[in-house]
């Protein structure tokens, strides 16, 4: 059996789609739920692009029959969409409502799976009356659905994606919408091809174009690997060197700043990249205006401005600490709690009048 140099190529592709998202779904340096979805989408794809590559060679291993009970096409769609959203934090994920969207890959797979039983593996026979026509105007459902379901899906999460307020790195989410976008129009063009002429085109260049968005993903994800790891060392080491460290809360005459130093100075809560002002006046047990209040009489400043000081004043510590030397600022800087890179730099250098990198080379 002749492989070409592309088929190849997207077998690779396909391989290393299975190898990057069981590492988003099992590495303990990937602790976001919210990653776990493109995990999903990416081993997904692989299964569809496993099985297209069998079919595009003429083979049809019975693995490959039995993972085509599956109508993978209508779940891909749902993971990447739930993933979409809880990047950027929509309140429809937190809701039942989207076990929904999983109805159409369940029953279509359970349809398909008793006709398939029935047609190519022979274990029964279903007697119904124009049993034929029903399988055909079936699958003819199922592409239809194939192409509407995921378009609907990616339409509502454009919304959410390119209208998002919500302060995360979204640049590289609307990269990876527009890529799968393209992919989308492109799988739809093959399948309404397959609707209307009733024949299956080879899919060989939809697969080299996943290939190429695996190897961008695995580029992207191996420099987020490694910010991850950085971060997750560099929060042990952080975690020990603290210890040491006897705690400088000091009895003020305003109770709920003290408690909230307490919370800044052994728990550490200012490390967590989420923290609100809302989070902090549950935990003191007063309302976040309130709170507000307190804050800006005892420091002058808001509860952003106040948060992000101690932030700064850890990455100082861990600068001057020579244990931290071989990691990057930004792991340093996002361990410490910011989001991103830009509001790193741009809080730091409002503290100190200088950049990180400015600030690491006069301490040397």
């Amino acid at each position: 059996m002749e492989i070409s140099f592309i088929e190849i190529f997207t077998l690779i592709g396909i391989i290393h789609g299975f190898i990057l998202g069981s590492i988003i779904l099992f590495s303990r340096f990937f602790k976001n739920k919210n990653h776990s979805y493109l995990g999903y989408t990416l081993i997904i794809l692989s299964i569809i692009g496993i099985n297209n590559w069998f079919w595009d060679l003429g083979k049809n291993p019975m693995i490959i029959s039995i993972s085509d009970l599956f109508l993978w096409q209508f779940l891909y769609p749902v993971t990447l969409f739930v993933f979409f959203l809880k990047k950027v934090k929509h309140r429809f994920v937190e809701t039942n409502k989207n076990k929904l969207l999983y109805t159409p890959f369940i029953l279509l797979s359970i349809f398909n799976t008793l006709i398939s039983l029935d047609t190519i593996f022979g274990l029964y026979e279903i007697n119904l009356m124009h049993k034929k026509e029903i399988i055909f105007y079936f699958y003819k459902i199922v592409s239809i659905s194939s192409i509407v379901f995921p378009v609907v899906l990616m339409f509502f999460s454009a919304k959410c994606v390119f209208n998002a307020t919500t302060k995360v790195a979204i640049k590289w989410i609307k990269w990876i919408w527009i890529f799968m976008s393209f992919l989308e129009l492109y799988g739809i063009f093959l399948e309404g091809q397959r609707f209307l002429f009733g024949s299956k085109m080879p899919l060989t260049f939809l697969w080299v174009a996943v290939s190429v968005f695996m190897y961008w993903l695995i580029y992207k994800g191996l420099y987020q690997f490694k910010l991850s790891n950085d971060q997750y060392e560099v929060r042990q080491l952080f975690s020990r060197s603290a210890k040491g460290i006897s705690s400088s809360v000091k009895n003020e005459t305003n109770p709920y700043i003290d408690q909230l130093m307490i919370l800044i100075q052994q728990e550490n809560i200012h490390h967590n990249p989420d923290l609100s002002r809302d989070m902090v006046a549950e935990r003191l047990g007063i309302s976040s205006g309130y709170l507000s209040k307190q804050i800006n009489t005892f420091s002058s400043m808001n509860f952003s401005e106040f948060i992000n000081k101690y932030r700064v004043k850890d990455i100082k510590q861990m600068i001057l600490d020579p244990d931290f030397d071989k990691y990057s600022l930004l792991a340093i800087g996002m361990e410490a709690g910011f989001k991103s890179k830009t509001t790193f730099y741009t809080v730091f250098k409002k503290e100190t009048g200088m950049s990180p990198n400015t600030f690491k080379k006069k301490q040397k």
